[in-house]
């Protein structure tokens, strides 16, 4: 007790208490991590490399032994769900004994990262909360966004050029590694962490609009899927009421998502007559639709398609895997081809041709497993939509080694052990 009339040194609450201000740290270094988790390109100096196959330690290799570092001090280890267990043991176990017969590759390295960022997200989602985690990962998702628009207008003469003489992408720096097409799906990928906030509808936006601009289609698709995720959502959350509702705040709910509805789409043809008018002074406005219509025919079709039945073709020869890494130079060898790319733009495929049929079962039964959790939640849970959405476009794109997915379901497995997620 005081005694009345007497100051005391007593502050207030907030200047006093420490976990406000440890939340906030939290929340910036898991922010960090996942920002470094989509710019893979950025080394452990801050330049970029070419290409995130290389040897070369990254800024996301750093933060994530840091926070592995950080969970055992905490000696508070979660213990992670089983289709990841499964997942992970039965890939590494087939590329293992694999790698007895055929050449060693650096993937392999890249598997293990991925499973030991699985573990670091499992952990740091056990001792997070739901707030704490969606609140980094919209802030890596906004960040990102910045870095790479202002980077992108840094180059605004090498876009003019491009657009003059379109073909494939334009030649400039990607902050991801595997090229700009990899740095606009993260970019897609990153506004599903938006969904049921006011920073949707603009992320998804610019989402879309860089995908344009890089003539990126896979980033496009993604930015539709996340809309059609947003509209999903909201039904199972019951935001979407049908008219017939006789509630007077019903009538209001759903007038309110019309008028959303209509100014997202007249945002949506405002944007795209803009980009439009713009790329029309100098070269080909029609570009990126041309690449949609010429699926099939254009270069980076044909050359999927020569991944995908070389691959077919090499897991016919190789029912239990060749190891990973050895996909692509196992087709060179069975084609008797030159292959520029490192991976098969299909995980499925790839999971297949490294790791076999046991491996490509454990991946359709981790699938499986995320596809069920989503419908359960009613489309509510963000990172679990972020997951789903990797898997879908991992049928055009993505090698199934990269750390952001692996570190996002942890995160997700994480926070489930509390018992608040599905």
């Amino acid at each position: 007790m005081t005694n009345p009339g007497v100051q005391t040194d007593v502050t207030f609450p907030d200047l006093t208490n420490r976990g406000p201000a440890r939340a906030c740290i939290a929340t910036a270094a898991l922010a960090v991590t996942l920002l470094a988790t989509m710019a893979t390109s950025v080394t452990v100096t801050g330049g970029l490399v070419a290409d995130d196959a290389g040897p070369t330690p990254k800024a996301y290799h750093a933060l994530l032994v840091l926070a592995g570092l950080g969970l055992l001090a905490r000696g508070k280890i979660a213990r992670p769900r089983a289709e990841l267990l499964v997942y992970f043991g039965v890939t590494i176990a087939a590329t293992l004994v694999s790698y007895l017969v055929y050449e060693p590759q650096v993937a392999g390295l890249k598997l293990l990262i991925s499973l030991y960022a699985a573990l670091v997200g499992t952990g740091l989602g056990y001792l997070a909360n739901r707030r704490i985690v969606l609140r980094a990962c919209r802030m890596a998702g906004v960040a990102f966004a910045i870095v790479v628009t202002v980077k992108n207008v840094a180059h605004v003469p090498v876009f003019i050029a491009y657009f003059a003489r379109p073909f494939a992408h334009p030649d400039v720096p990607s902050l991801a590694g595997g090229g700009l097409n990899l740095e606009a799906t993260w970019l897609a990928l990153a506004s599903f962490f938006m969904i049921g906030t006011t920073l949707f509808v603009p992320m998804t936006l610019l989402a879309a609009a860089t995908s344009a601009l890089y003539a990126s289609r896979v980033g496009v698709v993604i930015a539709v899927m996340a809309a059609c995720a947003a509209v999903a959502r909201a039904r199972g959350m019951g935001w979407i009421k049908s008219s017939s509702n006789t509630a007077s705040t019903n009538r209001t709910r759903v007038y309110v998502r019309r008028i959303a509805a209509l100014v997202f789409v007249g945002t949506s043809i405002g944007a795209v007559t803009a980009v439009v008018r713009v790329a029309r002074q100098y070269g080909d406005a029609t570009y990126v639709a041309q690449r949609f219509s010429a699926i099939g025919e254009d270069p980076g079709s044909l050359g999927r398609l020569v991944l995908w039945r070389g691959g077919l073709r090499v897991f016919e020869e190789h029912p239990l895997g060749v190891g990973a890494g050895n996909a692509v130079p196992t087709l060179r060898r069975v084609l008797g081809v030159d292959v520029a790319e490192d991976n098969l733009h299909n995980i499925y495929l790839q999971q297949a041709v490294e790791n076999g049929i046991p491996g490509v079962a454990a991946l359709l039964l981790l699938a499986a497993t995320i596809a069920r959790r989503v419908v359960r939640s009613r489309f509510s849970d963000q990172l679990l939509l972020f997951c789903a959405a990797y898997l879908v476009a991992g049928l055009i794109q993505f090698s199934g080694v990269d750390a952001i997915f692996w570190l996002a379901y942890g995160l997700q497995s994480g926070l489930a052990v509390h018992g608040a997620d599905v």
